[in-house]
């Protein structure tokens, strides 16, 4: 195993799939706790139709993807009260026709289905040392964000209605909390494409749940399965010839199963 991450190539692909699989999981964490994995969605294929769109009119499509998806995270966040749609049914909405209108403006791009087909799988093995700096500085912002404000985050996702008794500005904690979600989705789209970030931001936080009950246990246990599954994943794509992105997932998925298995045997035991 050790060889195959001596080459160059599947170092950086390492790296960048490190910095986006501990950001996903620990983000992911929040939005199984606050229940918004069909936020995630709607929002990563918002984005993705953004840098859809960029590719259409030749505009940069990183910077593109990251203007969509933070204005769609203020609409999100900032919807008007007395709304007649349900949250969820608004979000159904966004996701199916942000869906569409990306399959229609690759449609019309010069390049198609290999930008379409790359946005949806990705190709972390075509990480250039540029992204991961990106990536880098995306960690060090969005993790200084979340150690400093941390307490308020866990409240916030934990009882927002006590929260908001307590006098705190839930909805401005919430959009703070929804921008770096957005910010993470938007970048990571561009590396890893839409099915690795979405298991990035769901699976390592649910298996986290499954074995730990304290915070911090459940951040912990939520990144280590993240980053096994990232160095799991490469290290089979790569002997076996397959997309690295769904590998990884395959690997996250084991170890949900492993981690449901545990939680069930410790539940007879303990019972």
């Amino acid at each position: 195993m050790v060889e195959i991450f001596r080459l160059p190539f599947m170092q950086y692909a390492l790296l960048a799939s490190a910095l986006i699989g501990t950001l996903g999981a620990f983000l992911g964490v929040y939005i199984v706790l606050k229940r918004m994995v069909f936020f995630s969605a709607a929002v990563a294929q918002i984005s993705t139709a953004g840098m859809a769109l960029a590719f259409l009119l030749g505009f940069n499509p990183t910077l593109t993807g990251l203007i969509v998806t933070m204005l769609a995270v203020v609409l999100f966040a900032l919807k008007p009260s007395g709304e007649k749609i349900p949250p969820d049914s608004l979000l159904g909405i966004s996701y199916v026709g942000a869906f569409a209108l990306g399959i229609l403006f690759i449609a019309k791009a010069a390049q198609g289905a290999e930008e379409l087909q790359h946005l949806l799988q990705g190709n972390i093995l075509t990480i250039t040392p540029e992204q991961i700096y990106l990536l880098g500085a995306t960690f060090l912002a969005v993790g200084v964000i979340h150690l400093l404000f941390y307490k308020q985050f866990i409240f916030i996702a934990y009882d927002p209605a006590m929260a908001q008794t307590q006098g705190y500005h839930v909805t401005a904690w919430n959009l703070l909390l929804y921008f770096t979600l957005g910010l993470v989705i938007s970048l990571g789209i561009k590396v890893s494409g839409v099915l690795l970030i979405f298991a990035f931001l769901v699976i390592p936080a649910v298996t986290g749940l499954l074995l730990a009950r304290k915070m911090k246990h459940i951040f912990s246990i939520a990144i280590l399965s993240s980053l096994a599954s990232v160095v799991g994943g490469l290290y089979f794509s790569f002997r076996l010839d397959l997309p690295s992105g769904p590998t990884i997932v395959a690997v996250l998925l084991i170890l949900l199963m492993i981690s449901f298995f545990v939680k069930k045997k410790r539940d007879v035991f303990h019972g």
